[in-house]
Formats: structure tokens, C-alpha cells, sequence
């Protein structure tokens, strides 16, 4: 099935555990500049020039199921790292 079937037919369930827990993906702006995307799995984010940026790149991560995406408003947040192992 192909990314745009999947978008178009919201009953394919997202392949991860962490759907049915909440957001995974937080975007909020940064403290010095630009927009944040924190992944509470610690796997993948980024800093972005613009908020439409940081929503297109969470969107793409999360498979185009915007329920596991949070867009925190008026709250500055910080790129976290998790060590892999």
C-alpha cells in the first residue's frame, strides 16, 4: 500500500506500540531560534526554520498519522538526545 492509500484510508494502523500512549512527536519553538521536533522515543528530530517545516518532517516520521504529533504552544523547548544502546 503506498503512502497516499494509506493517508486516504485512516483504518491502517500505525506499526508501533506508542500510538495508543499519546503523542510521540512534540514541535515547539526553540529558545535561541527556530522550531524543535523532539521524538519521545529519542530516535529521530531536528531544528527547522519554520514551524511548516518541523510539522512536514514530524508528519513524514510519524507515517501521516497526525495523532502522534503535539505542537506545543508558548512553551520554548530544547532538542533532546538519548544515548543509543
Amino acid at each position: 500500500m503506498t503512502i497516499e492509500e494509506q493517508s486516504a484510508d485512516m483504518s491502517v494502523p500505525y506499526p508501533n506500540e506508542a500510538a495508543s500512549t499519546g503523542p510521540r512527536f512534540l514541535i515547539g519553538r526553540g529558545r535561541r531560534s527556530g522550531w524543535i521536533v523532539n521524538d519521545r522515543l529519542g530516535l529521530v528530530g531536528g531544528i527547522f526554520v519554520n514551524e511548516a517545516a518541523a510539522r512536514h518532517f514530524a508528519i513524514e516520521e510519524a507515517e501521516r498519522h497526525p495523532e502522534l504529533i503535539a505542537v506545543l504552544d508558548d512553551a520554548a523547548i530544547e532538542l533532546e538526545f538519548r544515548k543509543a544502546g
